[in-house]
């Protein structure tokens, strides 16, 4: 396999450089293996990427080898990726990735994992995302994050705000929801703290707020900590720097009765049967937005 390279997206070039590298030791992955993963995946992942912050986990080496978390956008970059500056006390100078040629531009640097804010740079105290981790006590326990997303995915039914589900590519799963954009973290927050509540009343012996693992008592952490400004969740699509390449995928609600189901169990190498199989499970993500302050008054009846 060539070391350099280049892959051409209308006027812009990316050049490829030590494609060779192995990423992923224990399959052999290597860095042109991503890079083809994120041109690929690109059409899917970029509307979930485009005008937020993105902060990514760069890997200069394998991901035995060590990486970094990386926000800044660097000196280096060219001129067409775009860049933001966000933050209240720290301002900081986020790169974009609004393209698919940003993407492998972005996978060239050595970016394997992408994490993203939940608003978008234009209006970063209003968030257009909701997310739920559901993350489980132990290794052995994805049957009750399963059970937990499903319980969730009843309430906010209940209330109407569409769900969206996908796994973390670690332990657990993330439940999304999309709203408006209307509303602020502190509305947001109100609304998450009540659905918090009321899963955690209905189901006391399954689910807590229980920060340190000491006080979970085998139960599973219904974690909102990302739904505050500046937080940040792995993107739909993301490689995670893990063994096996997983995938932060988007399922169907259906995929999550299916027992063989696992929180790290779709890879880069199963992308594309799983693509010609299953198309996009999050077709339509905003097609029908929530509103927190309608979703809000609802729950209040309950």
């Amino acid at each position: 396999m060539a070391k350099t390279g280049e892959l051409v997206f209308g006027d812009v070039t990316v050049a490829l450089t030590n494609t060779e590298r192995i990423v992923f030791p224990d399959l052999g992955i290597t860095k042109r293996d991503v890079i083809d993963y994120y041109a690929a995946v690109a059409d899917l992942m970029v509307p979930e990427l485009r005008d937020r912050a993105l902060s990514m986990e760069r890997f200069t080496k394998s991901i035995d080898g060590g990486g970094f978390m990386q926000k800044h956008a660097q000196k280096h970059y060219p001129a067409w990726i775009e860049r933001a500056e966000l933050g209240t006390k720290t301002v900081v100078e986020y790169p974009i990735c609004n393209s698919q040629a940003a993407l492998v531009y972005f996978a060239n640097q050595g970016g394997v994992a992408f994490h993203i804010w939940t608003s978008h740079a234009a209006t970063p105290h209003q968030p257009d995302e909701i997310v739920f981790d559901l993350d489980p006590p132990d290794d052995q326990s994805f049957d009750m994050v399963r059970q937990v997303a499903r319980v969730l995915h009843d309430l906010l039914d209940e209330i109407r705000v569409p769900a969206f589900v996908k796994t973390t590519g670690s332990k657990g799963l993330h439940v999304v929801v999309p709203t408006d954009g209307k509303s602020t973290y502190d509305e947001v927050r109100e609304l998450v703290s009540g659905i918090t509540k009321r899963i955690c009343d209905r189901y006391p012996a399954l689910v807590t707020t229980e920060f340190y693992k000491k006080d979970r008592k085998g139960r599973l952490f219904f974690d909102t900590g990302r739904n505050v400004e500046g937080a940040t969740f792995v993107a739909p699509y993301s490689l995670r720097p893990r063994p096996g390449a997983p995938i932060s995928a988007p399922l169907t609600w259906n995929e999550i009765d299916d027992p063989e189901l696992r929180p790290n169990g779709i890879r880069l190498r199963d992308f594309q049967a799983r693509r010609d199989a299953t198309g996009d499970p999050w077709f339509g993500f905003r097609k029908h937005p929530a509103s927190v302050k309608k979703a809000l008054a609802k729950l209040n009846k309950l």
